[in-house]
């Protein structure tokens, strides 16, 4: 008969060991049961699914130059920790847009600045890459592009909720900056 103190570990470890087995099936069991648990990111075919998805509606610019080609974007979303939208446009230049609702401030450096004519807006260039950072209502929108700074002030005033009679015009009450 082993001695008491042995037995003691092997049903220690007996214990230990199938509760990290319940554990990590339910780990990789809960999202295939319920995707909706997962936080992404997840690629979406479609504006409505990314909608349906996000429970907003994601911003698009409702203009777009020729030059950033005639495909569709790639649309992803991301659930988690804060509900993100991207969308990005490549051709003979590109164009990357990210919406997130809540959260912190995201990152930009000192040396960037209010774009002109843009309210609630920080704009930097780093390389060949213009950056414009606005905050429209609960949302933090980030735009990245090799397009001219020009093109930055029109993406910023066209940018609107999508909905399915297609991108317009931004509303008034989202180009306003938050109140306090």
């Amino acid at each position: 008969m082993p001695p008491r103190r042995l037995r003691g570990l092997g049903s220690f470890l007996l214990v230990a060991g199938g509760l990290l087995v319940a554990l990590r099936v339910l780990h990789v069991g809960v999202p295939l049961l319920f995707p909706g648990t997962r936080p992404g990111p997840f690629a979406v075919a479609s504006l409505d699914e990314a909608q349906r998805r996000l429970g907003f509606a994601p911003l698009v610019p409702a203009y777009r130059p020729a030059t950033l080609g005639v495909g569709r974007p790639s649309l992803t979303v991301t659930l988690g920790p804060y509900p993100t939208f991207l969308a990005v446009w490549r051709g003979e230049h590109s164009l990357s847009l990210t919406q997130r609702r809540g959260g912190p401030r995201p990152a930009a450096p000192p040396t960037s600045q209010a774009l002109a004519g843009v309210a609630d807006s920080l704009w930097w260039r780093d390389g060949p890459t213009n950056h414009l950072l606005l905050r429209r209502g609960e949302f933090w929108v980030t735009v990245e592009t090799d397009l001219p700074v020009r093109d930055l002030r029109r993406i910023a005033d066209t940018l609107g909720p999508w909905s399915a009679r297609g991108p317009g015009p931004a509303h008034a009450r989202l180009r306003v900056p938050p109140p306090g």
